[in-house]
């Protein structure tokens, strides 16, 4: 039987396909963005993929029937969400908690991005717009910090994001030998966080230890935080792959 969030995109595809129109999703979670494209190859049309800035994890999907270029207007809002860092400085989990104890839906939301606004630090909220005038008008709290939402009309000040640039030696590509390397575990202990299904790879929960990784990859460990792969440089003069990757704070 087919999920709902999948008949949801074969829907969405197919009116693209049969009206020449485009048809945009929700924000989708990045392991739906593979089934937007199968959706969008069986009904014949394309998709594309937009979250409101280049590194967004959630990402609208835009189905269209003509060839690219993609669709430009997606319908989404960017919010700006200030405070006085005097007194509190609302972390991600008080930001999105604050927006869904508003009642809305996850699919409504995308991702909370740092920013900074006249050397303040601030946060940017991506939404579908028809959610974006609600927010602004209720949301006032996050945490302890009193907070104030207002569209942002120009190009968000997006701060990049906070972690440590890493240079791995490693045996191989395999994504035990990565993650082992990266978060300072020994082989057996990170094949048996993966075995306990506790390790994903690029959002989907991987049992693999021996999967092989791409640049651009993410590995997510629970407890042990995210980290990107960025490139393969090569081998060392003992014969190891050698990778830089990015290790996500917090």
């Amino acid at each position: 039987m087919i999920a709902p969030e999948q008949k949801r995109l074969e829907e969405l595809a197919l009116r693209a396909a049969y009206t020449g129109g485009p048809a945009f999703t929700r924000f989708l979670e990045p392991s739906m963005l593979d089934a937007a494209r199968g959706a969008a190859n069986r009904a014949g049309a394309h998709a594309a993929f937009y979250g409101g800035f280049e590194e967004a994890e959630r990402r609208v999907a835009a189905f269209y029937a003509d060839e690219p270029p993609a669709p430009e207007d997606y319908p989404l809002a960017v919010l700006r969400i200030d405070w006085n860092d005097r007194f509190n400085h609302p972390g991600h989990r008080d930001l999105l908690g604050a927006a869904m104890g508003l009642g809305l839906e996850r699919e409504t939301l995308g991702d909370i991005a740092p920013g900074a606004r006249d050397g303040a630090p601030c946060a940017y909220l991506f939404c579908l717009a028809d959610v974006a005038g609600y927010i602004c008008a209720n949301l006032a709290s996050a945490g302890r910090a009193t907070v104030k939402v207002s569209v942002e009309t120009g190009a968000p000040n997006i701060l990049p994001p906070e972690g440590e640039r890493l240079r791995l030696t490693v045996q191989n590509e395999r994504l035990d030998a990565v993650l082992a390397a990266a978060c300072r575990l020994s082989r057996a202990e990170a094949q048996r966080l993966i075995a306990a299904g506790l390790v994903k790879l690029n959002h989907v929960p991987n049992l693999r230890a021996d999967a092989r990784l791409r640049e651009g990859d993410l590995i997510s460990a629970r407890g042990l935080g995210r980290v990107r792969v960025e490139e393969f440089l090569g081998e060392s003069r003992r014969g190891r792959r050698v990778v830089s990757a990015f290790r996500y704070r917090g």
